[in-house]
């Protein structure tokens, strides 16, 4: 008995490789990459100049405003304004500088109506650094107020005060405008504020 082997298709051997990538391809893939990295880039660092911008305009905004509102709320709160006073030579009262004369306080911190002298503020800018905006008290002997001195601002470009009715006679002054100019660098950009604001003073 005769047994045939089975007609099988006998297996056949490829030799051919499969296509690879030529310089031309991955020298344009990579080109593309390239292209997509740099920009993702730019909107990064164009993204990162506008959030710091805006945080160093709301920080010098913020500076200003506080500046601003705490000279004017002590104004209303003055009794005048003087040209000097004898604790606080060498200042005297400008454009550029302000001191105001208040009533002192008692053991209780509520104003008082002076025996002996009155308390002063002194507003201006730093004559060591102008960037810097000064609040100096001057607190007579008989009052519970502290002298002190503290920076109250800084980055001020411009301080100026105007008073009326006669900017050139200012212990007559009923009303006086404070004008302050804060000013940030953000990078290569400067980002400048001014506000003005008019205060009355309470007894005039």
């Amino acid at each position: 008995m005769n047994h045939k082997k089975p007609n099988y298709p006998l297996p056949t051997t490829n030799n051919q490789l499969a296509p690879g990538v030529t310089l031309v391809e991955l020298i344009a893939g990579l080109g593309i990459i390239g292209v997509i990295i740099v920009m993702l880039a730019s909107l990064y660092f164009a993204h990162t100049r506008l959030f710091s911008n805006q945080n160093t305009s709301i920080e010098v905004a913020s500076q200003n405003r506080l500046a601003v509102d705490e000279i004017t709320n002590q104004i209303r709160e003055s009794e005048a304004v003087v040209s000097s006073c004898t604790a606080c030579s060498p200042d005297s009262t400008s454009q550029t500088i302000l001191i105001l004369q208040l009533w002192p306080l008692d053991a209780n911190g509520d104003p008082t109506e002076p025996t002996t002298g009155n308390d002063y503020i002194i507003y201006k800018r730093d004559s060591s650094d102008n960037t810097k905006l000064i609040k100096k008290i001057v607190a007579d002997t008989s009052s519970s107020r502290q002298s002190s001195e503290k920076i109250l601002a800084t980055n001020i470009s411009s301080l100026t005060f105007t008073y009326e009715p006669d900017n050139n006679d200012p212990p007559s002054a009923t009303a006086v405008t404070v004008s302050i100019t804060t000013t940030g660098k953000s990078g290569a950009k400067t980002l400048t504020t001014t506000q003005s604001v008019k205060a009355v003073l309470r007894n005039k």
